[in-house]
C-alpha cells in the first residue's frame, strides 16, 4: 500500500534568508556600479535596437520585433516597447538599454518567485536555486544584456514554472505564462514550439478546469483574464500583417515551411540536446563549445544524466502519487522533446546564439528531477527540518561563486577591435558631412564597414543630418531611414579591402578619412606574411586594386585549409591576431548626386 504523504514544508532558516538577500544586494549594486560608469558603445544589432527603441512613441513606433538575417522580423514589438522607458528616462543614453535590459530580466526573475512561492516554500526555494544556477551561466552582465536571444532563456524558464502551475489552476501563473511566453516568442521566433507546447498544456489544463472543476466561475475567469492577456501582447503584429503585403508573420510562416537552406535535422538535434542534458551543462559553464564555423559542436554523444534522472524521477512521483511533481516531470519532459523539434529545425548553422532557450529546458529538466529527490528526502526527520535549508545553502555557495567569478562586461561588447574603429572613424566623418548636401545615401556594408555606417547613421540622426540606407534596409531601420539611392544628393561609402583600393582611383570619390588599427611595423609583419602564402606577382595587373582582389581569393583558400587542419601554422595564427585587430577602413564621399 502507498502512503501519501501530507507534505509538510517548515520555514526557510532567516539568517539564510539574510545571507541570500545581502549577496544579491551586493550582486546587483555591483553590476549597476559597473553598467553605470563604463564607456558602452552600441554597434552592430546593438545599434540596430537602440534605432528602434528610439522610435517607440513616435509615427514609426514599431509593431513587429527585431530583425532576423532573412529578410523578416520577430513576431512583435513587446521588447522594444518594454525598453523604450528606461531608455527614455536616461536621456536617450546607451547605458539605459543596459539598465532597461537588466529592469525587464529582474522582473522576470520576480514573476517566476512570486509564482513559485504560491506553491510552497520548497517549490520557492528550488526555482530560486536554478534560477541563480541559470544567471551564473548568463554571467551577472547578461542580464543587462539587451540581446534579443538572451532575453528567452528567464522568459522560458519563467513560462515553464507557470504552466506547472495552471495545471493546478493558478490565476497569476495562467496570466504569466501568456505574457511571459509571448515576450519569448516576440524576442526571438526560436522559442515559439516549446513555448507554444506550453501553452498548449496551461490551455488544456485550464479549460478542463473551467468544465470539471470545483471552482468553476475562478476558473473562467482566469481563462478569460489570460486570454485577453495573449490579445493584447498580440494585436500589434496582427495589425502589421493585416495592413502590408505579404505581412512579416506570412513572412515567417514561408520560411518556415519552404526555408532557404538546410535544417539541422533531427540526429544533430538528439545530439545538442543530450549535450545540454549532460554534467556539466553548457547552461552552468555559461558557453556552448562551437566549430571554427559557430555552429555548436555536435560530434560524438554526450550522455543525457538530466533526461535519465528525469524518467526515474516521473517514475517515483507517479509510484507515489506526488501529483505536483508528477506534474513538474511532465512538463520538463514536454520541453525536452519540443526543444529537440524545435532544434531540428533551425535553418543554417545551428549557432549557439540560437540555442540559448535550451539553457532554461535544461533548467527545468534538473528542476524537476530535484523536486522529486527533495521531496522524497523530506519524508525523513532530518529532511522534513533541513531540505528546504540545504537548497538555500546551495543557493548562497552559487552567489559566491557568482561574486568569485565578477562582472564581465566584455560579452556586451560585440568585437573590442570594432568598436575602437567606429569610435575612431564616426568623429572625423561627421564632421566631413555636416556641410555636403543631404539627403546622403550611405551605400552598404555588412562587415566592420556595415556597423561603422550604421554608427554614423545613428550619431547624424542625432545631429539632424539626414543620412539614409537603400530601402532593403527598411525592415532594419524603419522606413524613415531609408532613401532610394537616385533621390539622394550626396553618397557615402564605408569600404575595407580591395573594393577601397579601386575607389581611390575614381576621381568621382574623395576620401574623408582611413583609419588603420595596426602599427607601421604590424602592418609589415601582415603584409609579409600575405606576400609569403600568395607569392609574388607579375606587372599584368591593371591597378592595386585587381592586384589585392587576387591576394584575397588565395587567402581565403589558405584560410579555409588551415581552419580544416587539425593543427594550425605558427604563420596562420600570427595572421589572424593582426587580422582580429580589425580591417583597414576608408571613408569616401562623392563630389555630387550618386550616379
Amino acid at each position: 500500500m502507498i502512503v501519501i504523504d501530507d507534505d509538510p514544508q517548515p520555514p526557510v532558516d532567516r539568517r539564510l534568508v539574510y545571507a541570500v538577500v545581502a549577496l544579491l544586494a551586493i550582486i546587483i549594486g555591483w553590476l549597476l556600479f559597473r553598467l553605470l560608469t563604463s564607456d558602452w558603445l552600441p554597434i552592430g544589432d546593438y545599434r540596430t535596437l537602440q534605432l528602434r527603441v528610439a522610435d517607440v512613441g513616435g509615427s514609426e513606433t514599431p509593431i513587429i520585433g527585431v530583425y532576423s538575417r532573412y529578410q523578416w522580423n520577430h513576431p512583435g514589438p513587446l521588447l522594444f516597447w518594454a525598453l523604450a522607458l528606461p531608455y527614455r528616462l536616461s536621456g536617450s543614453s546607451p547605458i539605459g538599454l543596459l539598465i532597461g535590459a537588466l529592469i525587464i530580466n529582474l522582473g522576470v526573475i520576480a514573476l517566476t518567485l512570486w509564482i513559485a512561492a504560491r506553491a510552497g516554500t520548497r517549490a520557492f526555494v528550488l526555482v530560486g536555486f536554478f534560477i541563480t544556477l541559470l544567471c551564473l551561466g548568463m554571467n551577472p552582465a547578461g542580464l543587462a544584456d539587451p540581446w534579443n536571444p538572451t532575453f528567452v532563456i528567464l522568459s522560458v524558464f519563467a513560462a515553464a514554472v507557470a504552466c506547472w502551475r495552471v495545471v493546478f489552476g493558478d490565476r497569476v501563473g495562467a496570466i504569466a505564462l501568456v505574457f511571459v511566453g509571448s515576450f519569448a516568442i516576440q524576442c526571438h521566433i526560436g522559442s515559439a514550439l516549446p513555448i507554444a507546447v506550453l501553452v498548449v498544456i496551461g490551455a488544456v489544463a485550464l479549460v478542463s478546469r473551467s468544465i470539471r472543476g470545483n471552482n468553476l466561475h475562478h476558473n473562467r475567469r482566469t481563462a478569460l483574464m489570460a486570454l485577453a492577456v495573449a490579445v493584447v501582447c498580440w494585436i500589434p503584429p496582427v495589425i502589421e500583417q493585416l495592413t502590408h503585403s505579404p505581412g512579416n508573420l506570412r513572412l515567417i510562416y514561408q520560411f518556415l515551411r519552404n526555408p532557404p537552406l538546410a535544417t539541422t535535422g533531427i540526429a544533430t538535434a538528439i545530439r545538442i540536446t543530450f549535450r545540454f542534458l549532460s554534467i556539466p551543462g553548457n547552461w552552468v559553464r555559461g558557453a556552448e563549445p562551437s566549430f571554427a564555423t559557430s555552429a555548436i559542436n555536435t560530434s560524438g554523444w554526450a550522455i543525457p544524466w538530466a533526461l535519465f534522472a528525469l524518467c526515474v524521477a516521473s517514475w517515483w512521483a507517479w509510484r507515489r502519487r506526488w501529483r505536483s511533481e508528477l506534474a513538474l516531470c511532465g512538463v520538463a519532459g514536454a520541453l525536452v522533446v519540443t526543444g529537440t523539434i524545435a532544434a531540428s529545425r533551425i535553418v543554417g548553422a545551428p549557432a549557439p546564439y540560437l540555442l540559448r532557450w535550451m539553457w532554461a529546458i535544461a533548467a527545468f529538466a534538473w528542476l524537476a528531477v530535484a523536486a522529486v529527490a527533495l521531496r522524497q528526502i523530506a519524508l525523513t526527520t532530518i529532511g522534513r527540518r533541513y531540505a528546504s535549508n540545504l537548497v538555500v545553502v546551495a543557493t548562497i555557495l552559487v552567489l559566491l561563486a557568482t561574486l568569485v567569478r565578477g562582472v564581465n562586461l566584455t560579452p556586451l561588447r560585440l568585437s573590442n577591435s570594432w568598436t575602437k574603429a567606429i569610435a575612431a572613424l564616426t568623429p572625423p566623418t561627421l564632421a566631413a558631412i555636416k556641410s555636403v548636401p543631404g539627403p546622403i545615401y550611405l551605400a552598404d556594408g555588412y562587415g566592420l564597414d556595415g556597423s561603422a555606417g550604421l554608427d554614423l547613421l545613428a550619431r547624424a540622426e542625432e545631429a539632424g543630418i539626414e543620412v539614409r540606407r537603400g530601402p532593403s534596409w527598411a525592415y532594419i531601420y524603419g522606413d524613415k531611414r531609408t532613401i532610394e539611392r537616385s533621390d539622394a544628393a550626396t553618397e557615402l561609402l564605408f569600404l575595407t579591402g580591395s573594393t577601397r583600393l579601386m575607389f581611390e582611383a575614381d576621381p568621382y570619390y574623395r576620401e574623408i578619412f582611413t583609419y588603420d588599427p595596426l602599427t607601421p611595423d604590424q602592418r609589415a609583419e601582415f603584409d609579409a606574411i600575405v606576400i609569403s602564402h600568395t607569392g609574388i606577382f607579375d606587372q599584368s595587373f591593371k591597378s592595386p586594386a585587381d592586384e589585392a582582389l587576387a591576394r584575397e581569393e588565395i587567402l581565403r583558400q589558405w584560410v579555409t585549409t588551415e581552419l580544416s587542419s587539425s593543427t594550425q601554422s605558427q604563420d596562420f595564427k600570427h595572421y589572424m591576431k593582426l587580422l582580429l585587430d580589425g580591417e583597414v577602413v576608408s571613408v569616401f564621399i562623392s563630389n555630387g548626386p550618386p550616379r
